[in-house]
């Protein structure tokens, strides 16, 4: 494979997430100019929504392209030298395992991977009970419980945080599936 075409991979792949995170910023930077000195709170039209959109797609790809063809000048230049240089593979890998491994750690810090939060868990179980809002209280407050409203925002059960888990972990090893916590409860006791 000639070397400009090796190049332009070995700067296209860690191009994407570049131009990702510039064409983001640059959307970031539109909607917070239209919002801050022309639109502010008040209703946006579709034709903003629509430019900001079309802003970001060819943003994204006028990075990316613009990358890609960087890499393959860099390497029609390098195709007289017979040798291919390894630095510039495991560079260009290591910067695109470094942009994998950040989103995969920003993806985990945010809850989208990896365990549940408890009050994600919390929401489950009384939307599963039929409730229409949840809550748990501060974290540092010491009180860990699980509280599930009605429809005025009343408070209608709140479970122990220990009760709470050993229902999901229950539920988990398959012995049943959500019980009513009146119930649950006499079966401890």
């Amino acid at each position: 494979m000639k070397k400009r075409y090796v190049y332009a991979l070995l700067f296209g792949i860690p191009g994407l997430f570049v131009s990702g995170i510039i064409s983001l910023v640059i959307f970031g930077v539109a909607a917070g100019t239209l919002w801050i000195f022309i639109f502010g709170d008040n209703s946006w039209p579709p034709s903003a929504e629509t430019f900001i959109s079309i802003l970001f797609v060819l943003a994204f790809l006028i990075l990316w392209l613009t990358s890609i063809i960087v890499g393959y000048g860099i390497g029609k230049r390098l195709e007289d030298d017979p040798a291919l240089n390894s630095s510039h593979i495991l560079i260009s890998g290591g910067l695109t395992l470094l942009f994998i491994v950040c989103i995969l750690v920003q993806q985990f810090s945010v809850g989208n991977l990896g365990p549940k939060s408890d009050t994600v868990l919390c929401s489950e179980y009384c939307t599963r009970q039929g409730y229409l809002a949840s809550g748990t209280p501060p974290q540092n407050s010491g009180d860990r419980t699980c509280s599930c409203y009605d429809s005025s925002g009343n408070e209608v059960l709140k479970v122990p945080w220990i009760v709470f888990t050993r229902m999901l972990q229950n539920e988990q090893a398959g012995k049943f599936s959500y019980p009513s916590i009146q119930g649950f409860l006499s079966g401890l006791y």
